[in-house]
């Protein structure tokens, strides 16, 4: 989890547009190294300086002798030094200057900065005849300038393209691997559960796809375990149907023989009504399973009428019919109940079969050798009823699913109550937890 939020997509977009500000900034200043050397090479070169400066000269001498023009016709060399917009004309007789224009005075007003542009620029001195008189005329270019401000428009194109091909280079990235997300999720929702999700990395996306593939993987399992549970069902209703029709069959014959009366002495009578019996209660121990079967696999709620009761006379019904039948099994039963007035929410019908199920397990697994306990107490505000005998010895050799037991669970769970086995080699202990109602006031 370290470093994780360095994934973060958030972070990862922070991390490019520095990337490619460093990177842009690379190239702008290369631009601009490689420009100002094109530069100096090709405009900045003496011979390329002074056939400029030659130019300059002879095209301002012949304006001065064509309009036949003094010095004293300001605007009319100003209109020359307009044309030309990157130099700079000063006019002066000895050392008095009598005219001075051009693109550094129009730019920066003060006059001493001719001095300081004279020492970087290329600068020509003709003597000029006026109308009025020959005069030294000086003429700076700084047409480089011109150059240089293309180089940095230039310059910062280049910044803004590769900042801009960087980004874009980066969210093309990222939209490819929404989309690829996007057409693998829509596979899974067109049936195909086989094609597995791509991911990689720790950021959003990779988490979001990882999480995608973990929902088809959940998918495909519990599409395989209803598959398993539906062919289980299926068994199990081809086998209970087998199960169910066989004592079925000899409950009708020997009811159809009692019927017809066609036995020949009281034996036989008796006899028949015994095994009407013992089918009978073959075919309830198999509704009985199949009913566990449903309750505990079927549904996940039960639809319970839950009802408030006194516990106390409530369990002394219920219990002491299983008490009475273990009994007369021959087992021997030590019984300690509640002996205070306390309310439980249940539902009776569900109530009577968690205590159906657990002595029933009682009369199977039970030994004879070692009493059963059957006690009812109140702990602060929870009853709890426990159950507990010792283990026969050959139960290992006994069949079971545990279902009851299951069965047990949801039932006492849906009554908000908790259930609980304790189990060793030689002891079974069940242990139910019901929560006490508070005490209406009148």
């Amino acid at each position: 989890m370290k470093h994780k939020w360095i994934s973060s997509l958030r972070y990862k977009q922070i991390f490019v547009l520095i990337f490619g500000a460093v990177i842009s900034f690379g190239m702008y200043f290369t631009s601009q190294v490689f420009g100002d050397y094109l530069v100096s090479r090709n405009h900045m070169n003496e011979d390329a300086a002074w056939k400029r400066l030659t130019g300059y000269q002879n095209s301002f001498e012949n304006y001065i002798n064509k309009y036949n023009l003094s010095v004293k016709n300001v605007r009319s060399i100003s209109k020359w030094v307009k044309n030309h917009k990157y130099v700079y004309v000063t006019i002066f007789n000895g050392n008095e200057i009598i005219y001075e224009s051009g693109f550094w005075n129009d730019a920066y007003a003060p006059y001493e900065t001719a001095s300081s542009i004279g020492e970087d620029s290329k600068q020509a001195i003709r003597d000029i005849s006026f109308s009025d008189g020959t005069y030294s005329v000086s003429i700076i270019d700084s047409s480089e300038i011109k150059w240089y401000n293309l180089i940095t428009y230039i310059s910062w194109g280049v910044f803004f393209l590769f900042l801009f091909v960087i980004l874009i280079f980066y969210n093309h990235r990222i939209i490819a691997r929404i989309m690829l997300l996007s057409k693998e999720v829509s596979l899974i929702e067109k049936g195909d559960l086989e094609q597995p999700i791509f991911y990689k990395g720790n950021d959003e996306i990779a988490l979001l796809a990882k999480n995608a593939d973990n929902m088809r993987n959940s998918i495909i399992t519990r599409y395989k375990s209803e598959k398993e549970a539906w062919e289980a069902n299926s068994e199990l209703i081809t086998s209970m149907s087998h199960d169910i029709r066989t004592p079925l069959t000899s409950l009708i014959g020997y009811l159809e023989i009692l019927d017809s009366k066609s036995y020949h002495s009281e034996e036989q009578f008796v006899k028949y009504i015994k095994s009407c019996r013992d089918k009978s209660i073959q075919l309830k121990d198999l509704s009985d399973r199949l009913f566990q079967y449903f309750l505990v696999f079927g549904k996940e709620k039960i639809l319970m009428q839950l009802e408030t009761f006194d516990a106390k006379i409530l369990l002394q019904q219920l219990l002491m019919e299983y008490v009475f039948d273990l009994g007369n099994l021959g087992l021997d039963v030590k019984t300690e109940f509640v002996e205070e007035s306390c309310s439980i929410t249940a539902d009776i019908q569900y109530l009577r079969r968690l205590f159906d199920n657990l002595f029933s397990n009682v009369r199977k697994y039970a030994g004879s050798d070692g009493p059963v306990f059957v006690k009812s107490h109140i702990d602060g505000n929870d009853l709890i009823i426990t159950i507990s005998n010792e283990i026969r010895r050959d139960s290992m050799f006994l069949e079971s699913t545990n279902i009851g037991l299951k069965t047990c669970l949801k039932i006492v769970e849906q009554m908000n109550g908790t259930f609980e086995i304790q189990k060793n080699r030689t002891n079974f202990k069940v242990r139910v937890t019901f929560p006490i109602e508070p005490d209406r006031e009148e």
